[in-house]
């Protein structure tokens, strides 16, 4: 299977008019107002899919699709914003949030809401699509991807046959390809989400629909590349390790696609400290390495212990961590490619993370309308503390590195 950026742009697009569908659908029947906050394409492993789920406490609802295209659609609240919102719909529900009342309410919301999602993908392919019978599900530590998108069985609703295979919906044994859109109400800061989960026939379907043939990479390119940012992720957690001496993972490492004023979105407004850099090269672009604040604080301490009452030299270990991460996360890339990728010197930053990314962001829409975001972070096991890691490729430039790596370059 091939995908291309114009592919890649029309999945964007549909994913977030469907998704604006169903945020008209919440705001008619609940009264709040509700909007698209950001649309994005993602490839991202299996486990980084299921820790997402894990690590909120969400319910949800799943729909199945079939026709046209197959697969699953995931609509997932916040505990509590589902409740008042199911309270909107069907008053009285809050008394007792685990009734059949409460979870009809919220299947009949996910039910009209994923419903309007659907339909914007039928009329772009000219076809039906049919929907199953709207799941409940809540989601614990113990399930699995399989279970989010609906296994027969799922404890909560009724089995149904009629739900397309799971496992279609993987590129591979350990990715998916997941249209995933975070919507909000204007009232509350708590956000749900939509998540299309096609199978890989259906990812094919709307290519053919959409795509330019010439410009197609194939899709284990992709892959390939997300793969090099997991090992570059790896390499930049190992460099932190032996720098500071506190034991680090990697939590995630997934590779997005999503318009490019839509990329701050993607960040928190929280306090960040750390450093940004622009790289040169095969592929070039920006990289910014952030902490919060208290995590900047304790890789400082572990840096240069002693040296509290100097915020020069705090500021110059925040910049030598950030010089070293990077150039861990980068060196896989030009080894993978056999190229040469050139660093700046670590500019300190110390702002909310998404106005730190905001003016590399600008840089790039001078000459493209979507990015391809790296988002990886690292954690210590105790949660000592956090970095996370932001990379901006040129679209072009990026473009060349996939050729590189497509399996018949090699």
């Amino acid at each position: 299977m091939n995908l291309d950026v114009q592919s890649l742009r029309t999945f964007s697009r549909l994913a977030h008019s469907g998704a604006e569908e169903a945020a008209g659908s919440l705001s008619t029947l609940t009264g709040f107002d509700a909007r698209v906050a950001v649309t994005k394409v993602e490839m991202a492993t299996r486990a980084d899919v299921e820790r997402e789920f894990r690590e909120r406490d969400l319910v949800s609802v799943h729909i199945g699709f079939s026709g046209a295209i197959e697969g699953h659609t995931v609509l997932a609240f916040d505990r509590e914003r589902a409740v008042s919102l199911v309270d909107a719909l069907v008053p009285g529900a809050s008394d007792d949030p685990d009734s059949d009342l409460a979870t009809s309410g919220l299947k009949e919301l996910g039910n009209i809401m994923l419903g309007g999602f659907i339909d914007g993908w039928a009329d772009f392919l000219g076809d039906s699509i049919d929907i199953t019978t709207p799941t409940y599900v809540e989601l614990d530590a113990g399930r699995s991807l399989q279970d989010v998108i609906g296994a027969e069985g799922v404890p909560g609703g009724a089995a149904d046959t009629d739900v397309p295979d799971p496992s279609g919906t993987t590129i591979d044994s350990d990715h998916v390809l997941a249209f995933r859109n975070h919507l909000e109400t204007v009232d509350e800061e708590a956000g749900f989400y939509i998540y299309m989960l096609p199978t890989q026939e259906s990812v094919e379907t709307i290519v053919d629909v959409a795509g330019n043939a010439e410009d197609a990479i194939p899709v284990e390119t992709f892959t390939s590349f997300s793969q090099m940012i997991s090992e570059g992720a790896g390499q930049a957690s190992e460099d932190l390790t032996a720098m500071t001496g506190i034991d680090t993972n990697v939590d995630v490492s997934r590779l997005s696609f999503v318009p490019v004023e839509g990329v701050p979105m993607e960040l928190t407004d929280d306090a960040r400290r750390g450093v940004v850099l622009e790289f040169s090269g095969t592929p070039s672009g920006y990289i910014a390495i952030l902490f919060d604040p208290e995590s900047a604080e304790s890789v400082a301490d572990a840096l240069m212990p002693g040296m509290e009452s100097d915020p020069a030299m705090r500021k110059s270990a925040l910049q030598e961590i950030g010089n070293i991460v990077t150039s861990g996360f980068l060196d896989g890339w030009a080894n993978a490619l056999e190229t040469t990728i050139e660093i700046s010197p670590p500019r300190y930053v110390d702002d909310i993370a998404s106005a730190i990314v905001d003016p590399l962001v600008t840089e790039l829409a001078r000459t493209q309308d979507y990015a391809f975001l790296i988002d990886s972070a690292i954690a210590t096991p105790d949660e000592t503390f956090t970095c996370d890691i932001y990379a901006l490729p040129d679209e072009r430039e990026l473009r060349a590195a996939f050729d590189q790596l497509a399996p018949e370059a090699n």
